[in-house]
C-alpha cells in the first residue's frame, strides 16, 4: 500500500510540474512567438519539398495560452455553452529582402491575418489528441483549425487550415500549417495553391 501511494504521489507531482512548464509558453500582451518558414532560402515563389504556398521568408507570429486549450467558456446559468476559449492566434507576413523584422507598414501580408486558433469539438476525447512526432524533445502537441481567406480574380475565397502546435523542451514552439488547394467550380483548375509550412518560433517582444 505504501509503495502504491508513493507511485501515485510521484505521478501527481509529475503532472503538476508538466502543467507548470506548459504555462511558461503563455505569451504576454506585448509578446509573440515568432519565426520564419523552414526552406525559405530558395526563390520566393518556388515551392520546396517542405514549403508549399508560403512565399520564401514568410514570418509567422503566434500568440498562445496553453491553459485555454480545451477549456469551455461558461454559458448562462442552467445552459451548456458549446463555445470554447480561444487559445491564441496566428499571423503571417513577409518583410522586404527577407528581413526577420520590419515595421507594419512595410510588411506584405501572408495567408493568416490574426486568425484565431479554433478548437475542434470532440478531439479531446479521441486518441488523435495524444499524437506524437518522431525526434523527441516535444512536451505537448496540439491540433487546431483556423479560418482565413485568399484573393482570386473573382474576389475573396473562404478557406480552412489545420494548425499543429508543438511545445518544445528548448522553450521554442514548432508550428505546422496545412491547407488544401482551392479548385475552380469544375474541380479541374487550381485557383489558390495548397499550403504546407513548418515554422520554428522563439519568444519575441513586439
Amino acid at each position: 500500500m505504501q509503495l502504491r501511494n508513493s507511485i501515485t504521489a510521484f505521478w501527481l507531482c509529475a503532472l503538476c510540474c508538466g502543467c507548470e512548464d506548459l504555462g511558461e509558453f503563455k505569451t504576454g500582451h506585448d509578446q509573440v512567438f515568432r519565426g520564419e518558414v523552414v526552406g525559405g532560402d530558395s526563390e520566393p515563389m518556388t515551392d520546396t519539398f517542405i514549403r508549399k504556398g508560403f512565399v520564401s521568408h514568410t514570418i509567422l507570429e503566434l500568440r498562445f495560452n496553453p491553459n485555454a486549450s480545451g477549456v469551455p467558456i461558461s454559458g448562462d446559468a442552467g445552459t451548456e455553452s458549446r463555445r470554447r476559449a480561444v487559445p491564441g492566434m496566428v499571423h503571417t507576413y513577409v518583410c522586404a529582402e527577407g528581413k526577420i523584422g520590419c515595421p507594419e507598414d512595410e510588411r506584405t501580408p501572408g495567408p493568416f491575418d490574426h486568425a484565431p486558433l479554433l478548437q475542434i469539438d470532440g478531439l479531446a476525447h479521441d486518441a488523435l489528441s495524444q499524437y506524437s512526432l518522431p525526434g523527441g524533445g516535444r512536451l505537448h502537441n496540439y491540433i487546431f483549425s483556423v479560418r482565413f481567406s485568399g484573393g482570386t480574380d473573382g474576389g475573396r475565397v473562404a478557406r480552412d487550415a489545420m494548425i499543429f502546435v508543438s511545445l518544445m523542451e528548448t522553450e521554442r514552439i514548432e508550428v505546422r500549417a496545412i491547407a488544401p488547394s482551392v479548385l475552380d467550380d469544375a474541380g479541374e483548375v487550381e485557383i489558390l495553391p495548397a499550403l504546407f509550412g513548418v515554422f520554428v518560433l522563439g519568444r519575441a517582444h513586439l
